[in-house]
């Protein structure tokens, strides 16, 4: 399986090539064999534990289209430019993203997972991080078996650390990871998956201390459907 680059001027994200995505122009992205790793450090990193009923409330929220409210042309001062992928606005405290595409805004649910990696590498640190992901893989098919045609996307973002194109490499890497681990160890199939890596585009603490950096080098569930 190779790892997928995409580079656009303003906003970039990693893509898998996995048999149910569909993939655009080759000559749109850069090859990589290699995943490039930057140090991570784990070890101050405190896991939380999952609380399974507000997962459950969070990805059991479908896609909500968001009315914009545009101002008249007379009465607009700034400009806006299309990008791609779509514009992504994080809300960290109501666990939203608020994506724009073609016109078309919607307001998105995830969870954070409390996963932890070793350092410099996307392997799974410890026990703690596996059984995470094994109660976020019960819930999304628990929430599949209700609402048939429910899809996930898996999200890796990075700490604005390193170079642009480590943090890429190193998100892509981990998201691929935990989309292995639900889908191959915990049965989830592929088909209500995908796999997304947005390296150090979306911190929210691009200045922070080093605890706050903690929290931007983080793998999300989203429900996209």
């Amino acid at each position: 399986m190779k790892l997928i680059l995409k580079s656009p001027a303003c906003v970039k994200a990693a893509i898998f090539v996995i048999p149910f995505i569909s993939l655009m122009s080759p000559s749109a992205y850069a090859l990589i064999e290699d995943v490039v790793r930057i140090p991570v450090n784990a070890a101050n990193a405190v896991v939380r534990t999952i609380d399974r009923e507000v997962v459950r409330r969070q990805l059991s929220v479908r896609p909500q289209v968001v009315v914009v409210e545009r101002q008249s042309p007379a009465a607009e001062t700034v400009t806006v430019v299309e990008t791609t992928p779509p514009r992504r606005v994080y809300n960290m405290e109501r666990s939203v993203v608020v994506v724009e595409n073609e016109g078309k805004t919607q307001e998105l649910t995830y969870v954070t997972l409390p996963v932890l990696f070793e350092v410099e590498t996307n392997a799974l640190l410890d026990q703690e991080s596996r059984a995470a992901l094994e109660e976020v893989a019960r819930i999304i098919l628990a929430i599949s078996k209700e609402e048939p045609g429910t899809q996930f996307d898996i999200e890796g973002h990075t700490s604005t650390e390193g170079t642009d194109e480590y943090n890429m490499a190193l998100s892509a890497a981990r998201a691929k990871r935990v989309f292995e681990e639900l889908t191959q160890r915990y049965g989830i199939p592929a088909s209500l998956l995908t796999a997304h890596g947005y390296g150090e585009n979306f911190p929210a603490y691009p200045d922070g201390s080093e605890a706050q950096k903690q929290l931007d080098r983080r793998v999300l569930v989203v429900r996209t459907k």
